[in-house]
C-alpha cells in the first residue's frame, strides 16, 4: 500500500461521526472505529496535578474527570500503521465484568521513542503525547484506536504498548505490555519471562483490506504490579 494513502485511511478509519449509536446498539468492539473514542489526549487536557506523580510509570493521578469507555491516543496522520486494540476487562475470577475501571495507556512512536510536543506536564513529560485514559463500560468493554507502535532504538524488546488499571477507590497497578504475536521479537524467550499480569498482553492483530491493524484482550484484575 503507497504510504501517502495512510494518513487518509487512518482519518477516515478513526471518524466517530455516528459511534454513540452504534455503541448503544451492541456494535462489535472489532469495527473499524471505537465507538465514542474521544481524545487525543495530551497532558495538556489532563486533570492539573498539585501532588508529585508517585512513581514514573503511573498516569491514574492525571485523567480527565469525564471519560467515556474509548480513547482515540494519535492524531489522524500520526506516522504508523493504524491498529484498534479491544476488549473487555474482568474481576479475578475472570468472568464478572469489571465496570468503571480507569485504563491509562500510551506507546512509542513508530520510531520507538515517546514523543512530546513540548507542553506536557507530568508523567506526560516521560510518557510523551501518544498517550490517554478511559474507562470501561458496564459490560467492561475498552477499545483504543492509535498506531503502532514502534521498537526502542538499539534494544531488543518488542514494540509494546504500556497500560496500568485502577478499579474505583482502588491503588493504581500495572499489568503486562500489550505486545503483538506478529512480531518476530515475541519469541519463546521472551514469552518465558513474561508475568501475565492481568492475564496474556500477547494479542493477535489481524489487518484488513483498509490497512487497519485489530487485535483483542481480555485482562482479568489479578497478579497486578504496583
Amino acid at each position: 500500500m503507497p504510504a501517502r494513502l495512510l494518513p487518509f485511511l487512518f482519518a477516515a478509519a478513526f471518524s466517530a461521526a455516528s459511534a454513540p449509536a452504534a455503541e448503544a446498539h451492541g456494535a462489535s468492539p472489532l469495527k473499524p472505529v471505537c465507538p465514542g473514542a474521544q481524545g487525543p489526549a495530551p497532558a495538556t487536557r489532563a486533570r492539573p496535578v498539585a501532588a508529585r506523580i508517585e512513581c514514573e510509570w503511573c498516569g491514574a493521578a492525571e485523567a480527565p474527570s469525564r471519560l467515556g469507555s474509548s480513547v482515540r491516543l494519535a492524531e489522524p496522520g500520526e506516522s504508523g500503521a493504524p491498529l484498534v486494540l479491544s476488549g473487555r476487562v474482568l474481576r479475578a475470577d475472570g468472568r464478572t465484568p469489571a465496570a468503571g475501571v480507569l485504563l491509562y495507556m500510551y506507546h512509542t512512536s513508530q520510531a520507538g521513542i515517546y514523543p512530546t510536543r513540548g507542553d506536557e506536564t507530568g508523567n506526560g513529560r516521560r510518557h510523551g503525547y501518544l498517550r490517554g485514559w478511559l474507562r470501561t463500560d458496564a459490560q467492561g468493554r475498552y477499545c483504543v484506536a492509535t498506531i503502532r507502535p514502534g521498537h526502542y532504538p538499539g534494544r531488543d524488546g518488542p514494540g509494546h504498548v504500556h497500560t496500568t488499571v485502577q478499579e474505583p477507590g482502588g491503588p493504581e497497578g500495572y499489568i503486562d505490555d500489550f505486545v503483538f504475536d506478529d512480531d518476530p521479537r515475541v519469541n519463546a524467550a521472551y514469552r518465558a519471562q513474561r508475568r501475565n499480569r492481568g492475564g496474556s498482553g500477547v494479542v493477535h492483530l489481524t489487518r484488513g483490506p483498509d490497512g487497519m491493524w485489530r487485535g483483542e484482550r481480555t485482562i482479568v484484575l489479578r497478579d497486578l504490579g504496583r
